[in-house]
């Protein structure tokens, strides 16, 4: 599944690497950054050399002013992978929907289809952006910050190192239990799609039978299922955020 995953990439690999090499630039400015400005506070300044010490300024800001536009063309052309990625899978998803059988048709509800075409392949979209500049960084500051951290206070590091295995079962408990609580909503979503596209694709039925009423009821439940499951689905994640 990954390496099919990874297919969508090469189309768009200059873009990819734009993005990549932007975001791990950004990791290292986020880990060197209170170091320098550490070293500019408790060392250079109480020497006052003027001319070191302006030079340091103007440097930082400088490094600061690279950080923020970095931090601009991670967000927008990660963005813009994210979308293109989307994109494609979004056209290939509707040509096997069109080469499909009337069974299928049959068996599977409208709203469900488009819940997949456009709900589902936003989500993926940001995957594809996030994903992979997520992972590798996520892996290279806790590597950084943890060897900092080492020249700084053996001790404190090392017990602080012993804690990283709870807290990846503890940040993979509730990634199970995050997933659960989406697949919950993405379905009932689905279901309110589903519900609108039966309801106006058959407006004129419903107005023949007077059933307005009727159509109106059974949306307010699909509605307020969605609702619960969504608040639910937040109430789960606020949990994970909070380590509770």
């Amino acid at each position: 599944m990954l390496h099919r995953f990874y297919q969508y990439y090469i189309p768009h690999k200059r873009l990819f690497w734009l993005d990549f090499i932007s975001a791990l630039f950004v990791g290292v400015l986020e880990l060197a950054f209170p170091l320098a400005v550490q070293w500019f506070i408790d060392s250079l300044l109480p020497n006052g050399e003027m001319n070191w010490i302006i030079l340091v300024s103007v440097g930082l800001l400088a490094l600061y002013v690279i950080s923020t536009l970095m931090q601009f063309v991670v967000n927008y052309f990660g963005h813009k992978l994210g979308i293109n990625i989307e994109t494609d899978m979004r056209r290939q998803l509707f040509s096997h929907v069109q080469k499909q059988s009337f069974r299928f048709f049959d068996n599977t509800k409208t709203g469900h289809i488009m819940s997949r075409i456009t709900n589902d392949l936003f989500d993926i979209g940001e995957l594809a952006h996030h994903g992979p500049e997520d992972a590798f960084i996520a892996v290279m500051t806790l590597l950084g910050a943890f060897s900092i951290m080492l020249t700084i206070n053996v001790p404190l590091a090392l017990v602080t190192i012993i804690a990283v295995p709870f807290l990846i079962w503890l940040i993979s408990y509730a990634n199970v239990r995050m997933n659960k609580s989406w697949d919950r909503m993405y379905g009932n979503i689905a279901e309110v799609n589903s519900r609108v596209e039966d309801s106006v694709s058959g407006v004129r039925v419903v107005q023949s039978f007077t059933n307005e009423a009727y159509e109106i009821e059974r949306f307010e439940k699909d509605n307020a299922t969605f609702r619960q499951s969504k608040i639910n689905a937040y109430k789960v994640m606020s949990k994970s955020l909070s380590g509770t």
